[in-house]
């Protein structure tokens, strides 16, 4: 009866074109609205997991000339609208629950892969103190916890921290951004580092991001470093 009224309250909402949604439509997203979703198709780059132009392609233009130290990539969606939106109001106005719908769609699409993964543990991209507190949480952590459920793989929060924001990467380089970056995230040393880790966060753009964190966790002796994402952009 309580779960009843909470419902009439605050009725779920599609993730997509945030209505009201009906009893047959689906957790977290309605049936016209799945169909605007453009999941990442083969033939993908093997190191990001980007969609490629040709299948006689193995790598896409940014993985062909950057450095990638993570092992591999798996990205749920492409990175454009409606879903832009849709993470836009995750991210910035509190629609907390859409990472409930996210996070269940990657270990629905990725289960065979990741729990692959051996002794994994997921950790969400941390975000700064400050930012936490004007936001009141992280979308990457709120993606994880439900990722975790869904597929078994626990959740660490601890090992992997944000000391301090950053300039936003959009007005760097890539030699600039990843020197901005590395500056920002460090390995707490309250918890034994994990061997495997699947890094989690909601939109992969350049992979400047990924890249600072897994060269930071493998400085600490992390031997293997994967991650995924809601979504993927396009590149730099």
């Amino acid at each position: 009866m309580v779960c009843n009224i909470r419902d009439l309250i605050f009725p779920a909402k599609c993730v997509i074109c945030d209505d009201v949604l009906a009893p047959t439509d689906g957790n977290g997203i309605c049936m016209e609205c799945r169909h605007y979703l453009r999941y990442i198709a083969e033939p993908v780059c093997m190191k990001c997991g980007k969609e490629l132009l040709s299948e006689e392609e193995e790598y896409c233009f940014d993985c062909a000339r950057l450095t990638r130290s993570y092992v591999r990539g798996f990205p749920l969606l492409n990175y454009v609208s409606p879903v832009k939106e849709s993470l836009s109001r995750m991210k910035y106005e509190a629609r907390q629950e859409y990472a409930d719908f996210y996070g269940r769609e990657i270990g629905r699409v990725f289960e065979s892969e990741l729990k692959k993964i051996k002794g994994a543990v997921l950790i969400p991209v941390p975000i700064s103190e400050d930012r936490m507190k004007k936001r009141g949480y992280n979308q990457a952590e709120l993606l994880a916890v439900s990722l975790g459920k869904k597929l078994g793989i626990p959740v660490d929060t601890k090992t992997l921290i944000r000391d301090i924001d950053t300039l936003p990467q959009k007005k760097l380089g890539s030699e600039d951004r990843m020197k901005n970056l590395m500056k920002a995230f460090k390995v707490s040393g309250r918890t034994a580092v994990p061997k495997a880790v699947i890094l989690v966060d909601d939109i992969y753009t350049t992979g400047s991001t990924i890249e600072a964190c897994t060269r930071v966790l493998m400085a600490a002796g992390c031997e293997r470093v994967y991650y995924t994402a809601a979504a993927i952009g396009s590149g730099s």
